[in-house]
């Protein structure tokens, strides 16, 4: 999960879910950005994709504009660096499983509500 946002853009999060399968090196995926409008609203976009992987090289294809992007895992198998950002990082934090993931959300999306009960429409600030 990778976690990027400012006064002027929204957080957003964003997972790559995939397995490289061991006969060929097949990927397949599932690319997930969340993001929160002014209201508080969460709006999720989720693209399936596919490309081909070994242990720690992959190229992603259907990800962006930009055709194939590269990914390379760190050799502590904790990072995933990436040569196109994607709307977010280029470095990508490894989770154990997708719940990882929703947790963040739910947890972003409670501090939203109660900042923009206050008129405070900037969650973004000290958001790591």
């Amino acid at each position: 999960m990778a976690v990027d946002g400012s006064k002027y853009v929204k957080l957003k999060h964003a997972m790559l879910a995939f397995q490289v399968h061991p006969e060929g090196g097949q990927v397949i995926g599932k690319y997930t950005l969340v993001r929160f409008g002014d209201d508080g609203h969460e709006y999720r976009r989720e693209t399936d994709f596919n490309g081909r992987g070994s242990a720690s090289t992959f190229e992603f294809d259907g990800l962006s504009e930009y055709g194939v992007v590269t990914g390379t895992l760190s050799k502590d198998r904790t990072r995933l660096t990436l040569d196109h950002d994607l709307g977010v990082k280029t470095e990508w934090t490894i989770v154990s499983s997708t719940d990882v993931f929703e947790s963040a959300v739910k947890e972003y999306a409670k501090r939203f509500e109660s900042c923009s009960k206050k008129k405070d429409y900037d969650p973004c600030v000290d958001v790591t």
